[in-house]
């Protein structure tokens, strides 16, 4: 750990030329195993960011997925820039690491295991983030899991961990409408688990109808995004109503 801990330090140096860095300041938020990034967090009087880092992997993860999803990851967050919710910046330290500002908060995850309650607003406003994502060509395909967004201090709704993100222009319209929907199912999961009101019943049509297609389909697992070759083979009778389905509701809501 120490010596993964000094790369971490150096490749920081190396970034911000004009500061130093202290040892005992930087410490492992998660250990990530074989294929996984270790997330640390350095934190002093003038910063506090997020590190992710595969440098620990064997070479075969560290010379293909690790340089991979860190870019990934990067292009995501630059893309995004601007909206209120998502790091305002990140900083590739390397093909290995990636750093970006620690976003105060509590997850989702956290308050469902006490039973918290949250206004109908914040989830509102955490549609409209995924909205803004979407105009800006970016899905984040695992925000199903309640780690993902938080409760900042300020009691607003952020997104972390854009490792399965995807520019979803790329592909087919039939599928862009099942990623956009695997993102607003997992705004209304949340709602559903955690919200002081119920859904909307449009909304709970959308979700019940869209995880009855989710059943079938591939938007499952993580990363999501090992899928993208198997989508081609998938059923364009079901793709087009699961599209479908994510249009109606889009119109509904905005």
């Amino acid at each position: 750990m120490n010596s993964l801990k000094n790369r971490v330090l150096t490749a920081l140096a190396s970034r911000f030329s004009d500061k130093s860095f202290a040892y005992d300041k930087l410490e492992v938020m998660h250990k990530g195993r074989f294929a996984n990034a270790i997330v640390m967090r350095y934190r002093d009087d003038d910063i506090d960011l997020v590190i992710k880092d595969f440098s620990h992997c064997p070479w075969p993860v560290r010379f293909t997925a690790g340089r991979f999803f860190v870019g990934r990851e990067a292009k995501a967050l630059a893309r995004l820039q601007g909206i209120e919710g998502v790091a305002p910046q990140s900083y590739r330290l390397n093909e290995l690491m990636l750093a970006y500002p620690f976003i105060e908060g509590t997850p989702l995850r956290n308050l469902k295991k006490t039973e918290q309650r949250l206004p109908r607003q914040f989830f509102l406003e955490l549609e409209k983030m995924v909205a803004e994502m979407h105009r800006r060509g970016v899905v984040h395909l695992d925000l199903r899991n309640l780690g993902n967004v938080l409760v900042g201090d300020d009691g607003k709704p952020h997104f972390i961990d854009f490792q399965s993100s995807l520019r979803y222009v790329r592909f087919p319209g039939w599928v862009q409408g099942f990623m956009r929907g695997a993102d607003l199912s997992g705004v209304y999961k949340a709602w559903k688990s955690l919200c002081e009101e119920p859904l909307s019943a449009h909304r709970e049509q959308f979700f019940d109808n869209y995880n009855l297609l989710r059943k079938r389909w591939i938007f499952k697992g993580y990363p999501l995004t090992r899928t993208a070759i198997k989508v081609r083979t998938a059923g364009a009778q079901m793709a087009l109503a699961g599209g479908e389905l994510v249009r109606n509701v889009l119109e509904r809501i905005f």
